[in-house]
């Protein structure tokens, strides 16, 4: 099934970004990873040659399940980076499917991490044009892939992922704040009217706020420094 959202894209030139999910059994590689992780998500961006792939890898395994075990018929190597409880962030090297180097061979150019794998589905990021994603959801509806398309919106690699390091609640504070006035000058509001106004206290409003901006900061100048 396809499913588009109301704003979808028009056919032009310019570079748009859509984030679509993918349901059902779509490769060999996902159902072998669904019997022992309940998610993954993909950091970096593919290194891949033919069918050689390499990447960074976040992993919650299943209760019980060692993490050896996330090796598969895919997975030649697999290094351990970080481990925090059921979470392991991991360098992974393999040989992929040949369903899997078929479809990356065609559309793999185009994403933009994360790419995640959750519930048997995968969701990701394409950059293109609209006529690339006319492509891309025609052979979906061919193929019979559950897809849906999340969203869709102008592509600009400067701020491309800049909210990423927000978590949710960071993000929906700081816009909200911005959209009310406290980053005015002079404020159209103070942190005690806006914590009110969230229904939140101030403290943890302000703890929010300077989580976020110092993380804000940090991807800005990683990304031009």
């Amino acid at each position: 099934m396809v499913i588009f959202i109301s704003h979808s894209y028009t056919r032009s030139g310019c570079m748009k970004k859509m984030t679509v999910r993918l349901s059902g059994d779509l490769f060999d590689y996902c159902k072998s990873y669904g019997q022992v992780i309940e998610r993954f998500e993909v950091i970096s961006l593919f290194n891949m040659v033919d069918d050689i792939h390499s990447e960074v890898c976040k992993f919650t395994i299943r209760e019980g399940i060692p993490v050896d075990q996330i090796q598969c018929n895919y997975v030649s190597n697999l290094l351990v980076l970080q481990n925090k409880g059921r979470e392991y962030t991991c360098l992974v090297k393999g040989t992929f499917s040949e369903d899997i180097t078929r479809f990356l061979q065609t559309y793999g150019s185009k994403f933009e991490p994360p790419i995640i794998f959750e519930n048997d589905c995968l969701t990701f990021n394409m950059v293109g044009t609209p006529e690339d994603f006319h492509t891309f959801v025609s052979d979906a509806r061919e193929k019979g892939w559950g897809l849906e398309i999340l969203s869709v919106c102008d592509y600009n690699p400067g701020v491309s992922g800049v909210f990423d390091v927000l978590t949710p609640r960071q993000k929906k504070i700081l816009i909200d704040s911005y959209r009310l006035g406290y980053f005015d000058q002079p404020r159209r509001l103070n942190a005690g009217e806006l914590a009110e106004k969230m229904g939140i206290n101030k403290s943890t409003l302000l703890e929010h706020i300077h989580k976020a901006e110092k993380r804000l900061i940090g991807q800005i100048i990683a990304q031009v420094a």
